[in-house]
């Protein structure tokens, strides 16, 4: 599987800025729906630990404003950006496989029972756009969460950062 994992990651080679930039553009969204997240709850505790909800939701929504407008732009870009990355990758390995698929059988795929071939290569090939917008870049970001958690809370307690590292 790892070797597998490799072979596709070195065939994506000529698209690793614009998978890069995906995951990036991915993080930085997740990051701001967290913020939002932990404003929001910030707001909303100090507004009940006072007893006045009103004042400590009109401080905290100052922090919430700008992440309000942030994260659904930064969710929209994110989806531009990683399928462009995609589509760009699958195109690649489609040309490859294809060009590959040719040099190995000079006479064509022929006429009888090609299509059956054809449609389950065509799937495999598709089934690679899961490996990058279903699983490398949610793990990234899950793991940009969890550093960042784990980097805020060591700050204030080192034990407990460890525990959410975990």
């Amino acid at each position: 599987m790892p070797h597998d994992l490799t072979r596709v990651l070195g065939l994506w080679r000529s698209r690793w800025g614009w998978l890069i930039a995906g995951a990036i553009v991915s993080i930085l969204a997740v990051l701001a729906g967290v913020a939002l997240l932990a404003f929001a709850g910030r707001g909303v505790s100090e507004g009940l630990r006072t007893g006045a909800l009103a004042g400590a939701a009109a401080g905290s929504l100052i922090l919430l404003r700008p992440l309000i407008f942030l994260r659904p732009g930064a969710r929209y870009f994110e989806r531009l950006v990683t399928h462009a990355a995609t589509f760009r990758a699958l195109a690649d390995t489609r040309v490859w496989f294809f060009r590959r698929l040719a040099e190995r059988l000079p006479g064509g795929l022929g006429l009888r029972g090609a299509g059956d071939l054809l449609g389950r290569l065509v799937t495999d090939v598709e089934a690679l756009d899961g490996l990058y917008l279903r699983a490398l870049v949610p793990v990234t970001a899950a793991l940009a969460v969890v550093l960042a958690a784990a980097a805020i809370l060591g700050a204030l307690d080192p034990a407990l950062a460890a525990i959410v590292a975990l």
